[in-house]
């Protein structure tokens, strides 16, 4: 998935719950990742809400014995410094379309 972007996901509700980040998984992240199975291995931080029993549940059912997260089958950790790569990329990645906006 070297040359594939999946999201970002930007959520309407001012609080996210384990419910609503099921509901972000199943309706769209794992529909988009359908192409690519079994060969995926999902990584997730350890926020509260991607952390829910449901959420564990989907994953282990959806991405068995691939997903990284907290009380994963590959265990990471919560606010891990190696997961800020990812912020970082969906940070560039506003900063340079909206540079590419303003010049247009």
């Amino acid at each position: 998935m070297h040359n594939h972007i999946i999201g970002p996901f930007i959520f309407a509700e001012s609080t996210i719950t384990a419910n609503i980040h099921l509901d972000m998984l199943e309706h769209y992240v794992v529909p988009q990742l359908e192409e690519f199975q079994p060969w995926v291995v999902f990584q997730q931080d350890g926020a509260p809400p991607h952390c829910g029993l449901i959420d564990r549940d989907f994953l282990n059912e959806t991405f068995p014995n691939r997903w990284i997260g907290r009380n994963g089958p590959t265990t990471w950790p919560p606010r891990s410094p190696d997961i800020t790569p990812l912020d970082f990329f969906f940070v560039g990645l506003c900063k340079r379309q909206s540079v590419q906006n303003a010049s247009t």
